[in-house]
């Protein structure tokens, strides 16, 4: 599907997305990160958390809390309030009209648990900074790190990255999730029987580079249930930031609260993990790693988002 561009966007702009699928769901994709940040915090505070909020509780807070999480610094004057304004203009407004309480326009944002249930950007930021990596023996096609970030919760993980497509029987049953880098954007997908889906992808896709991200034990104690969750949290999470070459957010299916816990802690691990893993590739010379990051004008970005929190 062909992404309609439009031109630099000012910092509070709403306009510019492309819809996946069935043109009653939600955008598959804002060209403004802020913008997607921030209608996802609004969304989870009003219908999670049930609260009621003013034009200025929404001004103070979750506007520049979104602009946190991507390491953009505070809207500061009156530029917080103009960018809620341009929210609520145009054919399709993403916030309700003016001298209503703030709220998401687009009328599936309720039971969107795929946007819902996303982890923090600025804590995944934070969980890649500093995790304890171990390089373990692999083949010339690809390279193998277990890595355990500094978080109890998190499962450590199995991480295999490469151009090519290794020979032979490399990941055996490991459930685990994977980004595949094509031209200009990211694949995001699931598997168990990963040597099949890479070498099916290495056919039809103009495939750059690969990762595969599995936690340990996967096979033990992680359900299939909590793998398809993690895909879908996955697509949308990156989603806000980068190019997703993705059709759909995944399974449309809200699964039991313990396999979409599982999943959190997975999307958390493996997105800090890759941002990591991509962050020490740059530094080795290897800038083709680097993710697709939005096309967005504002202004630090995405150098602000590659920069670990203080």
């Amino acid at each position: 599907m062909a992404v309609a561009r439009l031109g630099p966007e000012k910092a509070g702009a709403g306009q510019g997305y492309r819809r996946g699928g069935n043109m009653s769901q939600l955008p598959l994709s804002y060209h403004n990160p802020v913008t997607a940040v921030f209608l996802r915090i609004l969304a989870w505070e009003l219908y999670v958390a049930k609260r009621e909020l003013k034009v200025q509780d929404v001004v103070t807070d979750q506007i520049q809390t979104a602009r946190k999480e991507l390491g953009l610094s505070p809207l500061e004057g009156g530029a917080a309030q103009d960018f809620i304004q341009k929210l609520r203009l145009g054919s399709q407004p993403f916030l309700t009209p003016k001298y209503t309480p703030p709220a998401p326009a687009e009328p599936d944002w309720p039971t969107e648990w795929r946007l819902l249930y996303l982890p923090s950007h600025g804590l995944v930021r934070q969980l890649s900074g500093k995790p304890v990596v171990t390089l373990l023996p692999a083949s010339e096609t690809h390279k193998e790190f277990q890595i355990a970030l500094r978080h109890p919760a998190l499962p450590t993980l199995q991480v295999f990255m490469g151009a090519n497509v290794p020979r032979g029987y490399v990941f055996g049953n490991r459930r685990g999730v994977y980004f595949l880098w094509l031209a200009n954007s990211l694949y995001i997908g699931k598997s168990d029987e990963f040597d099949v889906r890479l070498s099916q992808h290495s056919k039809l896709k103009n495939l750059k580079r690969w990762v595969f991200v599995s936690p340990d034990a996967s096979g033990q104690t992680f359900t299939q249930d909590a793998l398809g969750a993690a895909e879908s949290l996955l697509i949308s999470f990156w989603n806000e930031v980068a190019d997703v070459d993705n059709q759909r957010r995944g399974s449309d299916k809200k699964p039991a609260f313990a396999y979409l816990q599982e999943a959190v802690l997975l999307v958390e691990a493996a997105s800090a993990a890759l941002l990591w893993l991509t962050r020490e590739n740059k530094k080795s010379g290897l800038p083709d790693w680097s993710i697709p990051f939005k096309r967005w004008k504002g202004r630090g970005w995405p150098e602000c988002y590659e920069r670990v929190p203080d």
